[in-house]
């Protein structure tokens, strides 16, 4: 199948730093976004560590200023004194005005940022190639710190409604018993972040969404937003990354 991709630049919604670079731990933009549309975010990072860990979050908010939803790509820059491009994905859900997107290097650790850009992307390609791109969602994370979640072999997550989102009912035995149907941690590392990527050539973009309570006698489940649960849901039309157990827990 011939695949085919149009990018086009949006004028009002694209910055450019042309100014001499500036140095910090953190970069932040705010920019607007069109409900069901989608944005690549790119900037140029350098510093002076070899593989200096960097974070690209985003913070989407609809007309009100209510959070909607957050996704996070974590990755090691190469160096020192080398300039690179880092980008993430970030889709408009329904009601979103604006998104936030924040890049963030390590404690202590001092980057230079230069050629910020968002551009809206129009494509028009398979699934196959949309998770090669990292265009879509390939894992789930669920911040469910400060909730005191206990680790278990078969964590659930519901809507507030009710609804069973993920429960991992099809893995096999021997699958769960080395790998787990989520893995646990307190915070984003490597190690976790290779649990949602199919494999090395492909982005990781998690999709994170914040549990807001434990659910059952063993406090292993937990509830979300109705809003997080479609969100999910609207996710794994294009790819779907629970039938690959690519689910992580960031707990206490």
């Amino acid at each position: 199948m011939k695949l085919r991709q149009q990018i086009f630049v949006l004028a009002a919604l694209i910055l450019l730093l042309v100014a001499a670079p500036s140095q910090a731990n953190e970069f932040r933009r705010t920019f607007l976004l069109e409900a069901g549309a989608r944005y690549e975010v790119s900037v140029r990072i350098k510093t002076g560590l070899q593989d200096a860990p960097t974070v690209a979050s985003v913070y989407i908010h609809n007309e009100h200023g209510q959070y909607l939803r957050s996704t996070q790509l974590s990755r090691s820059l190469a160096g020192p004194n080398q300039w690179q491009h880092i980008s993430t994905i970030v889709t408009a859900p329904p009601g979103a005005l604006r998104a936030t997107v924040v890049f963030t290097a390590s404690e202590g650790v001092e980057m230079e940022w230069d050629e910020f850009n968002i551009r809206r992307v129009e494509l028009d390609l398979d699934d196959e190639e949309l998770i090669r791109q990292g265009l879509v969602y390939t894992g789930l994370i669920v911040d469910a710190r400060g909730l005191n979640l206990q680790r278990g072999m078969s964590p659930k997550v519901y809507s507030e409604s009710g609804q069973l989102v993920y429960a991992g009912v099809a893995v096999s035995y021997g699958f769960l018993q080395e790998a787990g149907i989520a893995s646990y941690g307190q915070e984003l590392n490597p190690d976790l972040l290779r649990r949602i990527q199919p494999d090395e050539a492909i982005k990781v973009s998690p999709l994170v969404v914040k549990a807001l309570a434990l659910e059952g006698s063993t406090e292993s489940s937990v509830i979300i937003s109705d809003d997080d649960a479609q969100a999910i849901l609207d996710a794994l039309n294009t790819y779907d990354f629970l039938a690959h157990y690519a689910v992580v827990f960031l707990v206490d």
